[in-house]
């Protein structure tokens, strides 16, 4: 008798423990999918107080390094969502000198990539709470790639960015620190590494 109570418990625990480990997945998810939202729509990818200039340049070009700057300061997908950045003469030219890097598209598609993919997964992890929808036999198993795919969606972001700032930097001859944007992205990395490997 007591060896089938053992037994019991010992599935009921695992039973608690594996429901603890999906409800903690579900909401680390979600938790990461608002900080993502949260650099999407934030400015502050580079600290342009924090600027330093090892050469001096012409009035023209030095405004346009600064525009430049100012572009890249909203990251990988905001460009340029004021009108006053196309108004100036050198607007377009330094629009071009941020999205012109080599690296600038992969990593403009792997952060689009990253936010789509961050939402589909949020709203599958809280799937089996919607009452009258049966769980997938392969919904960890499911969860978990596309938790690892996300993970290398964003670290291909993260890369590529500060690439593209030290290639900008080498030809501008400056200094331009990364900003707390950047940071909270690495955060968001780290936790859904967490929700994969729960």
């Amino acid at each position: 008798m007591a060896p089938c109570q053992n037994a019991t418990q010992g599935k009921k625990i695992a039973h608690n423990t594996h429901q603890t480990s999906q409800v903690l997945a579900s909401e680390l998810s979600l938790a990461a999918f608002i900080l993502l939202l949260i650099t999407v729509f934030s400015k502050k990818w580079l600290c342009l107080s924090g600027s330093r200039f090892y050469q001096r340049w012409p009035a023209n070009i030095s405004a346009s390094i600064h525009l430049s700057a100012h572009i890249m300061t909203m990251g990988p997908l905001q460009i340029c969502s004021s009108r006053s950045c196309f108004n100036l003469e050198n607007g377009k030219q330094s629009l071009k000198e941020w999205t012109g890097q080599p690296f600038f598209e992969v990593a403009k598609i792997s952060f689009w990539l990253a936010v789509g993919l961050g939402f589909v997964l949020a709203v599958w992890l809280h799937l089996p709470y919607l009452p009258g929808l049966e769980r997938p036999p392969s919904f960890g198993w499911i969860g978990t790639i596309m938790s690892f795919c996300e993970v290398v969606l964003i670290f291909s972001t993260l890369i590529l960015f500060p690439i593209n700032l030290w290639i900008f930097e080498l030809k501008r001859n400056l200094s331009i620190p990364i900003g707390w944007s950047y940071f909270i992205g690495w955060l968001v990395l780290i936790l859904y590494v967490i929700c994969g490997s729960l």
